[in-house]
């Protein structure tokens, strides 16, 4: 399991990329396991175990169907497991270095916190873009172009299933 680790962190550090990636079969599900598991764990500071574990599905499901047409067109479809795989990895390493920022946001919100979730954010964007120009052998601007429109569509599409309830109280129309 250590190499695996040392991988996603040389990736993370953009020494190594998806076709650094092992091609396993067992390699998919054990990842697939760590990613739901860290993200689950981040997303429970703020969601119900139901909630977690749909957005999860949901945000697999995204990133699964987003690359897939990527390789396709891009006649790298043989890439695809290496691709995914990288990109769960990498994510589940990202976001265990998040869960400290998200406990902090969670209860009090500081502008440490804001400025660590900023810094992750950035750093998830500039690692997706890496993988993505790996995989698709293109430069490094267009991976981060791909990656900024993963992340837009992702977003917009979690929000729009999964709608954050406001913290404040509704204004009062008594006057």
């Amino acid at each position: 399991m250590y190499p695996l680790l040392q991988l996603f962190l040389e990736i993370t550090a953009f020494r190594k990329g998806p076709q650094d990636v092992p091609t396993a079969n067992w390699l998919m599900p054990l990842i697939l396991m760590v990613y739901v598991a860290i993200n689950v764990a981040v997303l429970l500071l703020s969601s119900e175990w139901g909630d977690a574990l749909m957005q999860v599905a949901v945000d697999f499901a995204l990133m699964s169907a987003f690359i897939w047409p990527l390789l396709f067109v891009s006649n790298k479809l043989n890439r695809y497991r290496q691709t995914l795989v990288a990109l769960l990895g990498t994510d589940a390493v990202i976001n265990f270095f998040a869960l400290p920022a998200v406990a902090s946001l969670t209860n009090e919100a500081t502008d440490l916190g804001f400025f660590a979730m900023l810094i992750l954010m950035m750093w998830h964007w500039a690692v997706t873009g890496h993988i993505l120009r790996y995989a698709l052998d293109r430069p490094l601007f267009f991976g981060l172009g791909v990656a900024f429109l993963y992340l837009l569509i992702s977003s917009q599409v979690m929000e729009a299933l999964f709608p954050v309830v406001a913290m404040a109280p509704a204004p009062s129309s008594d006057l």
